[in-house]
């Protein structure tokens, strides 16, 4: 199944497709509001129904569907427009111009791109490993460690841990990352 497709599905609880997709700080707000809401509307309605005035009932339940209907409106909003996947042509177009910049010298111009890159998709590994090592040719050395840490931090990082390592050694930062 494809990758947008399962974050569709995943829709159907609030918060999830979030926390699936890394975006784990709004997947628990939307999660644990959703939930609060559900819950204290079915609290309401079904097991203290003498402590709440006539129509909170249905007005904590009007709540708790406004928002599963808002989340899951949200959530396919992203999947189908602004998820990664959705621009792997942009990208990968991107970042073959950006390569051939960098090889041509022109910094500015590779740099730009990895940087609309990564605007695009913050999870690619191998654009923050290129940028650093931009970095490290322009004699950036701060944004060179910053970049290559940020590269580690990723899934896709850890194949880039060697390489990053002889970089930082090379720019004065000898410390393992």
């Amino acid at each position: 199944m494809p990758r947008r497709l399962w974050i569709a599905v995943l829709s159907v609880w609030p918060g999830m497709p979030q926390v699936w997709s890394g975006q784990e700080v709004l997947g628990l707000i939307l999660g644990v509001t959703f939930a609060a809401l559900l819950n204290f509307a079915m609290v309401a309605r079904f097991i203290w129904t003498e402590s709440f005035a006539s129509g909170w009932p249905d007005f904590l339940a009007a709540l708790a569907l406004c928002h599963w209907l808002s989340s899951f409106g949200y959530t396919l909003w992203w999947v189908w427009l602004c998820h990664p996947e959705r621009h792997r042509a942009e990208i990968d177009h991107l970042f073959r111009e950006a390569t051939e910049y960098y090889l041509q010298g022109h910094w500015n111009e590779a740099r730009r791109r990895y940087e609309r890159i990564l605007s695009m998709d913050e999870t690619d590994a191998d654009t923050f490993m290129q940028l650093g090592t931009l970095y490290v040719r322009v004699e950036q050395p701060a944004l060179a460690r910053r970049a290559f840490r940020q590269c580690l931090e990723l899934e896709g990082g850890a194949k880039w841990r060697w390489e990053i390592q002889q970089s930082l050694t090379r720019i004065g930062d000898g410390s393992p990352p």
